[in-house]
C-alpha cells in the first residue's frame, strides 16, 4: 500500500465528509438538533477544531479500507463505494443504533441521519479513492 496516497486520499476524501457532514447537520438535520439541544444547538454545530480532524481520520480510514480491499475487488468506483459504506456503517449505524435504548435520539431523527450520510459518505471514499495510486 503506498501510505503518501492514502494520506493524500484521506484529506481529499476527509474534507468532502467536512462539507457533507456541515450540509448534513447544519441544513437538513438542523431543526432536529435545535429540538435535541436547544439554544445550544448552534454552538454544538460549529466545532471546526473537533469536526475537522474527526472527518480527516474516517477520510483516510476510507481510502486504507480501498487500498485493502482493491487487490480483491479491483480498482474502481465500486470498490471505493463499499469502502466508504464499510466507513459509513461503522461510524454511523453502529453507533446511533447503540444509543437508541438511551432515549437522547428518536428513532426518525436516527433514521434521517443515517440515510443522509450515506451519500457524503461513499461520495468522500470516490473522491479519496480517485488520488490513491499504488507505488510502482
Amino acid at each position: 500500500m503506498n501510505i503518501v496516497r492514502i494520506l493524500l486520499g484521506g484529506l481529499v476524501a476527509g474534507f468532502v465528509y467536512f462539507i457533507g457532514d456541515g450540509i448534513v447537520h447544519g441544513a437538513l438535520l438542523h431543526s432536529h438538533w435545535v429540538e435535541i439541544l436547544g439554544a445550544n444547538a448552534d454552538q454544538a454545530l460549529h466545532q471546526p477544531a473537533y469536526f475537522g480532524p474527526y472527518d480527516l481520520l474516517k477520510g483516510v480510514l476510507a481510502v486504507w479500507i480501498y487500498a485493502a480491499i482493491r487487490p480483491r475487488f479491483g480498482a474502481g468506483v465500486m470498490t471505493a463505494a463499499i469502502a466508504g459504506l464499510a466507513v459509513w456503517f461503522a461510524c454511523i449505524p453502529v453507533p446511533l443504533l447503540g444509543l437508541l435504548p438511551q432515549k437522547f435520539f428518536g428513532a426518525g431523527f436516527v433514521l434521517l441521519w443515517m440515510v443522509y450520510a450515506v451519500i457524503p459518505m461513499v461520495l468522500g471514499a470516490i473522491a479519496g479513492a480517485w488520488v490513491y495510486k499504488e507505488t510502482p
